[in-house]
């Protein structure tokens, strides 16, 4: 059968950050995702594949939960939308939602406010750096730390807190007000201060940072994370942890910050929240932060119409009752560890093969070319492509390829995860691999 193509002529969507030409000329109608089982996607011709990335990261539960969808259902049939910007309550399930949230928290994150995605939680989080400053009396605390190749998402202060070179040349002029500073070289943490001195601490707002790379799995050290932690609260910066990506289990904690036991001033949270099942995104502070906007002279006017949105809640707190009750993070680890042994065991010995990199249920796979370099970006397509073809979703960044499952992906699909990927590396030849 002759594959269906696209009416180029009405074709309306404009796709996300590859070419729409480019998605047409590879892609048919047919190629379209319908549904989803458990950890796996079928397309519109019936072609099944399992999704190793968990969507991008979000879909922690995979696809098909009766329980995430009851209870969207439910509070869509009761409440659907309620406005909680001005003088507004809530729905009662947002309320819930945040008591249920700061309940498993890192230490001391006791208020939450809710938004759409990791970028805005970000951008939400920079804006209260700042007024949580200004309403102390010190409106010179105005600068923003962020780390070299950093992250962070596409709101534009967002974007302006990323060490992402390339987006601030593609959409700058970037606002003012931010500075980044190189990674940490070694575990001692011992340049921090140095580097920090000489901004000028009575500069700096906060410091943000993600306490695991995302781009590579990469965790920052525990005594980096520990001499942030001292600095900023020796010299009144806040310190926020970026946690849209490393939270919900994915490092093999419920929050990637229980891994250097560091607890911050503020988490963003998004991506895992609600599995995927809606959008929504939360800021959680700390009381001292709260307490600094609790006035009407000193109120934290950052909100947009649909924050907090009742049936998003829903979803969220459906989710975060699914980690109590099936213990996924423990089952997080387990995959990860798994996907880990077997690669390492498959792909011994492949001229391809750089080595694995596990933390949690996240696997980051380095792959190099015929002459010992990364794996280019242009390659790393091709090989998610070759890997979809023989049915596995892979996830990839300019850093490495990533395995990432759904944290209730069986044992069994991860070992077919495993071995497919193996396959399709093992055949890599010198043009494939260049």
């Amino acid at each position: 059968m002759t594959p269906s193509t696209w009416d180029r002529d009405t074709y309306a969507l404009w796709h996300g950050t590859v070419p729409t030409s480019t998605i047409l000329d590879r892609n048919g109608p047919q190629d379209l995702w319908v549904r989803g089982e458990g950890s796996w996607l079928i397309d519109a011709s019936g072609r099944r594949a399992l999704d190793a990335r968990a969507g991008v990261g979000n879909m922690v539960l995979g696809y098909g939960r009766a329980d995430v969808v009851e209870a969207m259902s439910r509070q869509a049939r009761e409440l659907p939308y309620v406005c909680a910007v001005r003088w507004e309550l809530p729905a009662p399930v947002v309320v819930d939602l945040a008591q249920e949230l700061t309940a498993v928290a890192p230490s001391g994150l006791d208020r939450v406010r809710f938004c759409h995605t990791g970028g805005a939680a970000v951008e939400s989080a920079i804006m209260m750096s700042r007024s949580y400053h200004r309403n102390n009396g010190r409106r010179d605390k105005r600068l923003v730390v962020g780390l070299r190749d950093s992250y962070h998402g596409t709101p534009m202060a967002a974007m302006a807190a990323s060490g992402q070179r390339m987006m601030h040349w593609a959409f700058g002029p970037m606002p003012e007000g931010f500075h980044h500073i190189p990674e940490p070289t070694d575990d001692s943490g011992d340049g921090l201060a140095a580097q920090l001195d000489e901004l000028g601490p009575e500069r700096i707002a906060a410091l943000i940072v993600e306490p695991v790379k995302g781009r590579n799995g990469q965790p920052l050290p525990d005594t980096y994370l520990r001499a942030a932690r001292e600095y900023c609260t020796k010299n009144d910066i806040l310190l926020i942890f970026d946690e849209a990506f490393t939270g919900y289990g994915r490092m093999g904690e419920m929050f990637a910050a229980e891994i250097s036991g560091v607890s911050p001033d503020i988490m963003c949270l998004a991506k895992g929240i609600t599995a995927g099942y809606s959008a929504l995104g939360a800021l959680l502070a700390t009381e001292r932060i709260y307490q600094a906007f609790d006035s009407s002279s000193t109120v934290f006017a950052h909100q947009s119409t649909t924050d907090g949105h009742p049936v998003a809640c829903a979803a969220a707190l459906a989710t975060l009752r699914a980690f109590a009750a099936e213990d996924l993070v423990v089952h997080g680890r387990v995959l990860g560890r798994l996907l880990g042994d077997r690669l390492n065991d498959l792909l011994k010995g492949t001229p391809a093969f750089g080595g694995v990199r596990v933390v949690g249920a996240y696997v980051g796979i380095d792959l190099l070319d015929q002459d010992g370099h990364p794996l280019s970006m242009r390659a790393r397509s091709d090989l998610e492509s070759a890997c979809r073809r023989e049915g596995l979703l892979i996830h990839y960044t300019p850093d490495t390829v990533v395995l990432m499952p759904p944290l209730t992906m069986t044992t069994e699909e991860a070992d077919f995860a495993a071995q497919t990927f193996a396959s399709v590396v093992s055949t890599l030849g010198p043009t494939a691999a260049s």
